[in-house]
Formats: structure tokens, C-alpha cells, sequence
């Protein structure tokens, strides 16, 4: 019965501690995590990484073996989700200076040549299967390969014009 009892207290102890809360300076374990891309370097990996995660994301949906008419609106959902996000990264390199904007370019290429070409080529393997029966799935499919564009206003403005006003950017 000693023991029992011993063993529930420690127990309830370390999960006091474990399950803790906010720190003493205010912070929690969340708002310590979010980046800050105040730093340009910061805000051009994210944008990478953000394009390599598109481009798993849409590998996995694509060769799932759907039919057109069940992965056409994944893949629309899927794209205007990843525009949002781009477009937020993008609200934040608007504000930057152009040699910042610069640098976050740079981070930004590093990604496109680390990225894994066997999921691209699945990918154009998948635009490649879809085409005949849907084009405008594989057109939507194919579109995600420039999303980019949208963390970066000044090119989106410029080779989207239509989409750019879309988005009120």
C-alpha cells in the first residue's frame, strides 16, 4: 500500500512537471518555435521548405490512383491552400529592402536544387497520366510547380497580373 501511494505521487508529480505551461518570462513552448522572418535567410528557407512539403503533398494525393474527378478538387483545395500561405511569406518580403529580398531569393534557389527529383518526376509522371482525361487538372497540377511567385509580389504582378489583383496584392 506504501508503495501504491508513493508511486502515485511521483507519478503526479512528473506530470505536473511534464505537462509544465507557460515559463516564467512569459513565453510557451509554441511562440518560442515561430520563427522569425524578420530574417531574410529564415523567410527564404521557409519558402523552400514550404515548396519542398507542396510537392510531397501533391506526390502523395496524385499517385493515390484517384479518379480525375475525385483528386481534381484535392488538388484545387490543395493549391489555393499553399497560395495563402506563400502569399503571407510574400506580405512579409514586400517589406523588405531589395538586397534583403535578394537573400531571401537566394535561399529560396537553394531549395529548388536540393529538391528530391524523383518526387518532381513522379509528379510530371502523374500531370502526364491525368492530362487526356482532365487538362485542367493537370494544368492545376502543373501550376504548382511556379508557386513561388506568390511570396514574391513584384514577379507575381508581373507574369500574373489577373492573379495579383485577385488576391489584392
Amino acid at each position: 500500500m506504501k508503495w501504491s501511494i508513493t508511486a502515485v505521487i511521483l507519478l503526479s508529480i512528473l506530470l505536473a512537471a511534464g505537462c509544465g505551461g507557460a515559463e516564467e518570462n512569459g513565453t510557451d513552448d509554441v511562440s518560442e518555435q515561430a520563427e522569425d522572418f524578420s530574417d531574410p535567410e529564415a523567410l527564404g528557407n521557409r519558402v523552400g521548405e514550404l515548396y519542398g512539403q507542396m510537392y510531397v503533398d501533391l506526390h502523395e494525393i496524385a499517385t493515390q490512383g484517384l479518379p480525375a474527378e475525385e483528386l481534381a478538387p484535392l488538388v484545387a483545395e490543395m493549391k489555393e491552400d499553399y497560395i495563402g500561405q506563400f502569399v503571407e511569406l510574400g506580405a512579409i518580403r514586400e517589406g523588405m529592402t531589395d538586397e534583403q529580398k535578394n537573400t531571401v531569393d537566394s535561399a529560396i534557389m537553394r531549395y529548388f536544387y536540393d529538391m528530391d527529383m524523383e518526387i518532381a518526376r513522379s509528379v510530371t509522371d502523374m500531370i502526364n497520366f491525368y492530362r487526356p482525361e482532365d487538362g485542367e487538372l493537370a494544368n492545376n497540377m502543373s501550376q504548382m510547380n511556379i508557386l513561388t511567385q506568390y511570396a514574391d509580389y513584384e514577379l507575381l504582378r508581373s507574369q500574373s497580373p489577373d492573379e495579383a489583383a485577385r488576391l489584392g496584392i
